[in-house]
């Protein structure tokens, strides 16, 4: 090998023949609502997140719907509890009747970070949870508002998105604004500006939930970011004498388990159909073509579609690709059929 073959980045670098793209898969540990890596569920303090994460960790370990309507990947929690002292936090533990199998951790002072990482990539869980941000992973020298937070947060996310392990993680937000009467508003909604720190930790994380109260329900919505779409809002109820929650019926998007279904039958249909195209399936399917479409795309990235560009005779064409979803091999979609042909007899009619 000459010197100019040398490459100091060699070692580094992901060779072809390795993979450099890995059809992995996303795997949803809670169907619509959280994947691998840090997702934040970020709400005021008295507005019941603490409830709703025992319901999260319950559905979890005990691989039942969450809410009662979203379908989740079972697997080992674990609970850092941070802003709840033992007593209180068991205490409603009884009031829920939670069936408490997850393993709990009440810290007496901010989480040693070697631990929360040998912890993620043991994959001993499969789901932590810390309750909350501020009071486990801040101490006098890293502070919401210094970028050694934000750093420490990049560091767990990477961490936790290799192993595949999911970090939910609560958020404080800052005190709302008063209005002419000099009282806090009531927000109806989370931003990211809203939550206590540096802007950039929306950067270090990968999904993030808002939690407020709407009217006699409450909104869980996403701020976006990797695997939720920005806006997507979910009216959630909750009993006060139990602190159950659970998904109204009455939403202004596809319930989860429409979705569920519509995306089963989008798998059976290509299964037994072969590879068809976002307007083959919904008219086969007689369902909404965006649907449809939204579907198709979180089964691709969950590997369990395969994706490829509709064979074209002509040139391409700008704007939206023209794909086609299925399974297994290709090669059925790249072949133009044949046109039937018909035999005519001299002397016969036409068949009709």
């Amino acid at each position: 090998m000459s010197e100019y073959d040398f490459n100091p980045l060699d070692d580094l670098i992901e060779k072809r023949a390795q993979g450099c793209v890995q059809e992995l898969g996303k795997i949803w540990r809670v169907f619509l609502i959280a994947v691998s890596g840090i997702v934040l569920l970020a709400a005021e303090r008295g507005t019941g997140k603490t409830t709703l994460v025992n319901r999260f960790l319950e559905a979890i370990e005990e691989g039942v719907d969450f809410l009662g309507a979203f379908k989740v990947t079972k697997g080992r929690c674990l609970l850092i509890q941070g802003d709840e002292p033992k007593e209180h936090a068991q205490a409603v533990y009884r009031q829920q009747e939670l069936k408490q199998n997850w393993d709990v951790i009440y810290p007496k002072e901010p989480f040693p970070v070697e631990l929360l990482l040998k912890a993620i990539e043991s994959k001993q869980y499969d789901a932590i949870c810390i309750d909350s941000l501020t009071t486990v992973l801040c101490s006098e020298n890293r502070r919401t508002v210094d970028s050694e937070l934000v750093d420490l947060l990049y560091e767990l996310n990477k961490a936790a998105v290799d192993a595949g392990v999911l970090i939910l993680m609560t958020a404080h937000l800052i005190k709302a604004p008063k209005d002419g009467n000099g009282v806090r508003q009531r927000r109806q909604t989370v931003q990211w500006d809203d939550i206590a720190g540096l802007g950039t930790i929306s950067a270090a994380v990968q999904d993030c939930w808002g939690l407020a109260p709407a009217g006699q329900y409450f909104s869980l919505h996403a701020l976006g970011k990797r695997n939720i779409k920005e806006g997507t809002k979910w009216l959630l109820d909750r009993e006060p004498e139990s602190f159950d929650w659970w998904l109204i019926e009455d939403q202004e998007q596809q319930l989860p388990g429409v979705r569920q279904r519509l995306s089963d039958r989008i798998l059976s249909h290509v299964t037994h159909h072969g590879y068809c195209s976002i307007a083959d399936l919904t008219k086969a399917l007689a369902a909404d073509e965006e649907y449809i479409r939204v579907c198709c795309v979180d089964l691709f990235t969950q590997g369990k579609l395969q994706r490829h560009h509709k064979p074209s005779n002509g040139p391409p064409r700008r704007g939206r690709p023209a794909f086609v979803y299925g399974v297994g091999d290709f090669s059925c979609a790249t072949h133009t059929p044949l046109k039937p042909v018909v035999s005519v007899l001299s002397g016969e009619d036409d068949p009709h």
